[in-house]
């Protein structure tokens, strides 16, 4: 079931990751982690921006048994903000594209990073964590904003959970 299919490459090719099915969500995240990591990957040398101008991160959710690196697996490197940290930022150490996120933990979806992705990528959903953005930083009203995680994501992860149950 490869239908709706997504493919994340990083900016010079060489790194692809694709993913297929409805995903969970499409989100811009706010969180303080995911503001200092877009901080963080944004320093690389030549990498592309993560942040977008109100300081959140575009993700696409989606079921971890409809995503796999379909090419330049060798080339990805996981970055943590914290040695102890269950998550990982995955980079194309080629560009350094930030391409997904991973957890050292048992939570059943990835992360694709939104910027990265071509073919049928969703829109976006809902803007979330808004109670961590910056001082002074006013939210565009392009999407509903959630101080923290709406009803409606965290059914989605609940639901998704599930069917990947079912699915074995």
């Amino acid at each position: 079931m490869k239908d709706k299919q997504v493919m994340a490459r990083c900016s010079c090719g060489q790194v692809e990751i694709e993913a297929w099915g409805k995903p969970i969500a499409s989100v811009i995240c706010h969180c303080d982690d995911c503001q200092a990591a877009g901080r963080a990957l944004g320093a690389l040398p030549d990498a592309p921006p993560l942040l977008d101008t109100a300081g959140g991160t575009g993700n696409v959710l989606y079921r971890k048994d409809r995503v796999q690196v379909s090419k330049g697996g060798h080339l990805l490197e996981a970055h943590k903000l914290t040695p102890d940290t269950k998550t990982s930022r995955m980079v194309a150490t080629c560009c350094n594209a930030p391409m997904a996120i991973t957890f050292d933990d048992a939570r059943h979806w990835v992360p694709l990073y939104r910027d990265r992705l071509e073919g049928a990528v969703p829109p976006v959903q809902w803007r979330i964590c808004t109670k961590f953005r910056p001082p002074g930083v006013e939210l565009p009203d392009d999407v509903p904003a959630y101080a923290m995680y709406p009803f409606g994501m965290m059914a989605g992860l609940a639901l998704s959970a599930v069917a990947m149950l079912v699915a074995r």
